[in-house]
């Protein structure tokens, strides 16, 4: 319940700063009493097309654009809006009567805080390589957020998007399907299910999302590193000349390694699935990294 009224919060209070491209659903008033309830525009009727598969190269860089716009319309919300952003702590410290009006005071639902009995689980002898870093990488986003942090969805997987037209080609080359659209217009998404919505740094919505829910061949160095500088160039659109300057694709990417470690970390905990293997090589390859250059902590200016 608490975190439908996170999810409730964010649509009536926040949702109407985006830009129309960056589509949400529409929320609905109701009258007072109507506490928990949530009522939405019917995304179907002009995003009928679920993300019900891996997502190719035009149906990724869409996402990537409206998370862009999503996470530039609040970035650095924190530090501008104290007196409007009321945030709510994890629920293990949540206590009953408290507030339920605002968002996450940390976006996502695999953040450290939340996920410490899942840990707790984790072989300690086959993830030698990768314990010593969790509370390191923890402590590193909460600074980078204090920074360089907006509001994150929380949730970006296929099962959350639509599209306005069907965004996989055909199965068989030259059979009509009234399912596949005009691929003369321009693709379109819409994401649902806030109810994980919260500060965060952009990057933990990105691994989450490329983790899960995109073709596996689009995720070679060279094309992973494509699509985080398009989703870059995008993002930059959107902020003030200062954090432009600040928010260069060098501290993105740090964002991005701290992402992939911490992602990999509650993979160990909870389960492996999707690009399980791309994220735990990449994990290896970043904690190798640090390792080498004998880092004790992890700090932006050394990495």
């Amino acid at each position: 319940m608490l975190s439908y009224d996170v999810e409730r919060w964010f649509y009536h209070h926040l949702a109407d700063r985006l830009p129309s491209h960056v589509k949400l659903a529409r929320a609905y008033p109701l009258p007072e009493d109507q506490e928990h309830n949530l009522l939405l525009e019917d995304l179907s009727v002009d995003f009928p097309f679920p993300a019900s598969g891996s997502l190719g190269k035009d149906a990724t860089l869409c996402v990537l654009d409206w998370l862009a716009g999503f996470h530039g319309t609040y970035f650095g919300i924190h530090n501008r809006d104290k007196k409007l952003l009321s945030l709510i702590p994890p629920p293990s410290s949540w206590s009953e009567g408290a507030t339920t009006s605002g968002i996450w005071q940390r976006g996502t639902y695999y953040y450290l805080d939340t996920r410490k009995e899942e840990l707790d689980k984790v072989d300690e002898e086959e993830y030698a390589w990768l314990l010593p870093w969790v509370e390191k990488v923890n402590d590193a986003i909460d600074r980078e957020i204090k920074r360089f942090g907006t509001i994150i969805h929380g949730d970006v997987k296929g099962a959350n998007i639509v599209f306005s037209r069907n965004p996989f080609p055909p199965r068989r080359k030259g059979k009509a399907s009234k399912d596949v659209a005009d691929s003369s217009q321009p693709l379109q998404c819409a994401l649902y299910d806030l109810q994980y919505v919260g500060l965060g740094l952009p990057t933990l919505d990105l691994v989450y999302f490329f983790g899960t829910s995109v073709e596996s061949s689009l995720l070679s160095p060279s094309t992973e590193k494509e699509l985080l500088q398009a989703y870059h160039a995008s993002l930059s659109r959107y902020l003030s000349t200062p954090d432009r300057a600040a928010y260069t694709f060098d501290v993105f990417w740090h964002h991005w390694e701290l992402a992939i470690v911490d992602w990999y970390r509650f993979m160990a905990g909870w389960g492996f699935w999707g690009n399980d293997s791309w994220v735990e090589r990449r994990a290896r390859e970043v904690v190798s990294k640090w390792r080498m250059r004998n880092t004790e902590q992890i700090e932006a200016a050394d990495l």
